[in-house]
């Protein structure tokens, strides 16, 4: 949908809504798991009595795994997985289409994790969600995504069906990314190619010009510090950007 002025922007709004990545900085320590779960129900007046206010706060708690007496404690309380449940609840208070999850198990263990990113499939299939996803870990990504979409300082260098991003990278920069991802097979492993970058990350300040990976491909030439390659399909919904991709493929 198009977002234009006030009214656009708070349509949206429900609609959609975002997980944080900080489990620990994004709860208000004064207000109670309660009244953290209701505030979206609070803001956009989506019940009519307390005890309407109540129920929908109990039903959301319970999509997440935490439990009724939770509902009077405070965030403080909580470990780091519970927190981002709370958040993940705050986040469903409204029944939103799309959910932006800004790197939301990034802070927690590698066993937590695992919950969560379960729970994430289990509320999408539950609820029919849509989420944006963002993560630097490459086996949540592969783990959760259908489609995945290769960035590198802010611009998009790759996207496609998440399986054909992991068997047949095009991008220089996504080749480079799924040869870094751990294999659990010993023997694969050890015959897998690391593509090993060069340099260090231009600043996004002060980007190269042209393609903005260029300072650290092999395969750069003179075209593409000249001028940014077009973000083409080239197979079926794969879309790439790189003036090369045809020749280092």
């Amino acid at each position: 949908m198009e977002v234009k002025g006030k009214a656009a922007l708070k349509e949206f709004r429900k609609k959609a809504t975002m997980v944080f990545q900080d489990p620990y900085s994004s709860l208000n320590p004064r207000m109670t798991v309660a009244d953290i779960i209701a505030e979206p129900l609070d803001v956009h007046k989506l019940y009519a009595t307390k005890e309407e206010r109540r129920e929908r706060v109990l039903e959301l708690m319970s999509y997440v795994g935490l439990n009724s007496e939770h509902a009077n404690r405070y965030a403080h309380e909580f470990s780091g997985g519970q927190r981002q449940r709370i958040g993940i609840a705050r986040s469903l208070a409204i029944n939103p289409e799309f959910i932006v999850c800004d790197e939301p198990v990034s802070a927690l263990d590698v066993s937590i994790q695992a919950q969560v990113i379960n729970m994430f499939d289990e509320l999408q299939d539950k609820l029919g969600l849509t989420y944006l996803f963002i993560a630097h870990d490459l086996l949540v990504v592969r783990h959760i995504s259908d489609r995945i979409a290769v960035m590198y300082l802010g611009k998009m260098m790759e996207m496609g069906p998440a399986e054909e991003i992991y068997s047949h990278p095009l991008h220089p920069y996504s080749q480079s990314l799924i040869s870094a991802v751990p294999i659990p097979d010993p023997v694969i492993a050890r015959e897998n190619k690391r593509i090993v970058l060069t340099g260090d990350i231009p600043s996004p300040l002060n980007a190269p010009s042209g393609c903005p990976f260029r300072t650290r491909c092999i395969h750069a030439t003179e075209q593409c510090a000249e001028s940014m390659p077009e973000f083409k399909e080239v197979a079926p919904n794969h879309f790439v950007a790189c003036h090369r991709v045809s020749e280092v493929n």
